[in-house]
Order: C-alpha cells, then structure tokens, then sequence
C-alpha cells in the first residue's frame, strides 16, 4: 500500500504505485503502523523512588526532556501522563520547543490523606514539597467534597485533559495497604462532575475489586493498574463501558531487582501481592469483554524501551489484541479515534515504520532500534536511518 501525507493529516490510502507526487520515502520490506501510545506515563517522576527527585530545577526541566524526547524516537506519537507532569511541558511540546509525543497529561494527581499518593512518612506533618504552576506537579491531598471539587478545577485551569484519582492503596505509597479504598463515593463523583463539565473524564488508581466498584459507582472512567479484578467487578466494568489500563512493565522491572527503586519490605511484600494476580485478573477482564488500554507506568531516571510494555502484553493476550491496546483501544480511551490510533484517511498523520512485523514477532516492538522512522502529525522526527531528524 502507499500512504499520502498531506498537511499534517492521511490524505489517501491507496495500492502500491499509484500515488507519485511530492517527496517519496520507499519503504520496502518495512511494517507501516499506526504511532503507538501509552495511557500510562509519568515523565517528570525521575526520582530512582518514583517521586520528582531534590536536583536543582534546571537539571529536572533538562531530564524530563530527555525522557519526552526519547520516548517519541521509540514509536510513541501519543502518550497520556497519568500524573506529576506539569501541563507546561505539554504545552512545550505544541509550540516546538521539545520534540515529543503528543501528551495528555493529568497535572497534580489527587489524593485523600493517607492515600497513594500523601508522600509524607508516619512522622512527617508536612509533605516534602508543594506543586509549582509551570514547573512541577505533585500530588495535591484534599479530603471532601468542597476539597476535590476546588482541586480538580485547579488542574483543569492549569491545563490538564483528565483528572487522576487515587482511589486505593498503592505499593509505592509509604503509609496505606495497598487494598485499602480510598476516597468516598461522593467524593470521587464530585471530581466526575468537575470533569464532566471540562468534557473529559477521571483516571483513577485501583488494584481491586473493591475499589474499582467504589470508583466505578463515582463515575470512572479508566481504571488503572486493575491487579486483582474478580469476574463479577470485569462483567460490571463491561456493562458500563469502563477501560483497564493493564500495567505490566513496571511491575516486572521492579520485581526483577526491587532494590534499584530502593523499595522497603512493606513495599516488596505489596509488590508480591500485587504481581501474583495480574495474569487471573488479565484473564477475567478479556473473558468479559473489557476494553484493555496499554500502560507502561514506568517511572525513575532510566525511563527506556516502553514498548516492552507492548511485548508483555502480546504474551498474555496475543500480538494482534496488544497492538490494538497500544494503538485503536487506547485512542478510544483518550476520545481521539477520530484522529489517531488507525491508519485511514483524514486521520493525524502519525506513523512509524517496524523492521520486522510485530505480528508474527511482538518482540522487535521492544527493540528501540527496530523501530526506523517516526513521523507525529506529517513531521519526520526520525528518518528511515533512524536518525533523530
């Protein structure tokens, strides 16, 4: 097939040779796919314990730019930060100023105290920083109604697309058992009907059933991580046409050496918790027919090679299902099958092209070098030498 670009978007789709204008790029014994995506990013959390890290600012700015940038070299034209990035460097990336996916980014996650993401240990009083419009996000802790209302218009004025939800314990988190359900339902509703006004959703933090049911009956809309799902909770996220976004990578790099992110034995044993029902809830979830997004979650100074996220995916579900996750679920997910996740006409012209078909091997998905050009809304950002262009 040859594909037209013209103006940014897919102009024509159409068999080999039959289109010859303008600039031509032969990409003979090439896969051409859709730019893959990641609903589960967290570029600015660079910090080896997954928190902003106590660099000098200006080493923070130059690093999360790093991460944005290398992440576009490895396929990802579009990417939805699930919290701590500041909406700023989203906007950077529209007006040129970094070369990078397209990003969502969700701004200051919110928290209950004593939720996932209060990051004060027992004896602190106060939280270790405060987010700074423009530069950083970190977590906002707010507790009621009147509190989660006023917070999440705050991340929407600062130009955030969602508002993230901790909605149950976490393994990275210092204080809360990772079962643990957090927030109210009228207070996970009230951040629905903020978000609802904006026109966008809430993306909230759940390992299992018990609290994906108490954010479902607020109105999520994505349900992140979903580590411990049982068959009633996924016959229910069906119905109600919710999303789980699996996150596999970052579980099994930090079961691989739980050292390297400097992880407590309180943590290590949530891991384990945690890691040893993904495979039972992954099987529940497909059996009833969820819509499965694809989410790296990495986070850390060494955020490389997302697409691994994609190969363990294909091990689980099949090569064919984890690339629709990373491309045609995942835009549904973000509202934009209008504009990406497909390769048809009048779409964004966001395409890469694979050494090698991830179909018969998902493996090369995961190889950074396999992946030879880049192109995000018409540019060339990566040539078919692979050169950052």
């Amino acid at each position: 097939m040859d594909v037209e670009v013209l103006e940014g978007k897919i102009a024509r789709v159409a068999s080999t040779g039959s289109l010859s204008s303008g600039v031509s790029v032969d990409a003979a014994g090439l896969t051409l796919m859709p730019g893959l995506t990641d609903a589960h990013v967290h570029l600015a959390l660079v910090h080896a314990g997954g928190g902003h890290g106590s660099d000098p600012w200006v080493d923070h700015v130059l690093h999360v730019k790093d991460i944005i940038e290398g992440t576009l070299q490895e396929g990802f034209t579009t990417v939805r930060d699930a919290g701590g990035l500041e909406p700023a460097f989203a906007h950077a990336v529209e007006r040129g100023k970094i070369r990078g996916p397209r990003i969502l980014p969700s701004g200051s996650v919110l928290s209950q105290t004593g939720g996932h993401g209060d990051l004060r240990a027992h004896h602190e009083a106060v939280a270790p920083g405060v987010s700074i419009p423009g530069l950083v996000a970190r977590p906002e802790v707010v507790d009621g109604v009147a509190e989660v209302k006023r917070a999440a218009r705050e991340q929407l004025r600062r130009g955030a697309r969602q508002i993230k939800l901790m909605t149950s314990g976490g393994v990275l988190s210092p204080t809360d058992p990772f079962d643990s359900i957090q927030f109210t339902v009228d207070e996970i509703a009230a951040a629905v009907e903020v978000a609802r006004t904006w026109g966008t959703y809430v993306l909230a933090h759940c390992h299992t059933s018990p609290a994906i049911n108490n954010a479902l009956d607020g109105g999520a809309h994505s349900i992140e991580h979903s580590s411990m799902v049982d068959e009633a909770t996924a016959e229910r996220m069906a119905r109600e046409g919710a999303f789980a976004v699996i996150t596999l990578q970052v579980m099994e790099e930090l079961m691989d050496d739980p050292t390297l992110a400097g992880l407590t034995e309180s943590q290590i044993s949530k891991l384990q918790a945690v890691g040893s029902q993904k495979r039972t809830s992954i099987d529940c979830l497909q059996a009833a027919g969820v819509k499965l997004g694809s989410g790296s979650d990495l986070v850390g100074p060494d955020q490389k090679n997302r697409g691994r996220e994609i190969v363990l995916m294909g091990e689980l579900i099949g090569a064919h299902q984890a690339i629709i996750s990373a491309t045609r679920t995942n835009a549904e997910l973000f509202r934009m099958d209008d504009r990406i996740g497909t390769i048809e006409e009048g779409k964004y012209a966001d395409l890469i092209l694979v050494d090698g078909n991830p179909v018969d091997d998902i493996t090369v998905l995961g190889q950074p070098e396999k992946i030879r050009a880049v192109v995000r809304g018409g540019e060339v950002c990566k040539d078919i030498e692979g050169r950052f262009a």
